[in-house]
């Protein structure tokens, strides 16, 4: 079939699309655009590299036999490290705790269309100092370890397409700690449970960023932060048992995702401190066949994203009209602090 797609395009017509754009990625979608198929980056910078194979005369060389074998020597197992999680670029000393935006679930390419708009209104009046990803950057239906839906996009496609959100949302949060979450790691987890060594598979950042970029990403299990006001906060996708007895535990307050129809702030109080939890709801598309599964469960999708500010929990509720899209205007209680 890939060649089948080769043969759609001149050398001429690749060079071009790739010379007149920065990204593989939108050179892709040009080509896209000039033949009415699906052309991804990955199957791009294959072509590319055929072109880049020259003889000594200067001619392209035509067989993809030598250029399989170059591409197969010139791979190496990568090995795992807890570097491969780290952000490459700032350092945590340097975080300024007092706006902190929290992104909730998007389970990418299944994400609420209106995500990143109504992302960047909210960060528009809170001017945010930090932005937290809660988990579930990315859905990955496909490799679920549940039966998936044969009508949705197999792994490679739904890949491509979360990439597009992904590397959209980067362009606008180019600094982000990013909880490690259920979904988000599914195919450590699908590696894991078939045998396969961790120096086979990618880092996050690879799978999510193959074009580079995601350099200002972090993701951690655990994000610990002090507040302002000298409390302590923690982050990630989810607690084992209630979050509000989980926090009171650890004597810190605790935002989690992962719990799409959850949308609050439950407060516990003991002899010396109060506690907070605070559940951020989600910024999925409660259409898409993915979440097909929760057509009957009572606590539908909360559409939303949350913040903290000077130490205090806030929850921003997406202003939606009738048919589920953001109306472009927020609420009075988001404070604009610009």
């Amino acid at each position: 079939m890939a060649g089948k797609i080769r043969k759609l395009f001149t050398n001429e017509e690749i060079q071009n699309a790739v010379d007149s754009t920065r990204t593989l990625r939108n050179a892709a979608l040009q080509l896209e655009e000039l033949r009415g198929v699906a052309v991804g980056p990955q199957l791009l910078r294959y072509w590319v590299q055929h072109l880049n194979t020259k003889r000594k005369d200067g001619k392209v060389y035509a067989s993809t036999l030598v250029l399989d074998r170059n591409i197969k020597e010139g791979m190496a197992l990568r090995s795992p490290s807890p570097d491969d999680y780290d952000r490459r670029q700032g350092n945590e000393e340097d975080v300024d705790n007092s706006v902190i935006l929290n992104i909730p679930d998007q389970h990418a390419p299944y994400h609420h269309p209106d995500s990143i708009a109504f992302l960047c209104d909210v960060a528009a009046r809170i001017r945010p100092t930090r932005v937290v990803n809660l988990g579930d950057e990315t859905d990955g239906h496909a490799l679920s370890m549940h039966d998936s839906d044969p009508s949705l996009d197999s792994a490679g496609p739904e890949l491509y397409k979360a990439r597009m959100f992904i590397n959209d949302l980067a362009s606008v949060f180019p600094v982000m700690d990013v909880c490690h979450s259920n979904h988000g790691s599914l195919i450590y987890r699908r590696a894991f449970k078939s045998g396969i060594p961790a120096e086979y598979i990618k880092s996050y950042r690879e799978i999510l960023f193959p074009d580079g970029g995601g350099d200002g990403w972090e993701w951690k299990e655990r994000i610990n932060v002090k507040l302002p006001n000298g409390d302590n906060l923690i982050y990630q996708h989810q607690s084992a048992g209630p979050t509000i007895a989980n926090a009171a535990h650890e004597g810190a307050h605790i935002i989690e995702g992962h719990q799409h129809g959850q949308f609050e702030i439950q407060y516990r109080q003991s002899v010396n401190k109060r506690y907070w939890a605070l559940i951020s709801g989600c910024l999925i598309d409660a259409d898409a066949y993915a979440f097909a599964y929760g057509k009957l469960f009572p606590n539908k999708p909360v559409i939303g994203c949350s913040a903290v500010i000077d130490g205090a929990p806030l929850l921003i509720a997406m202003p939606q009209n009738r048919k589920g899209r953001y109306t472009g205007k927020l609420g009075s209680n988001v404070p604009n602090l610009g």
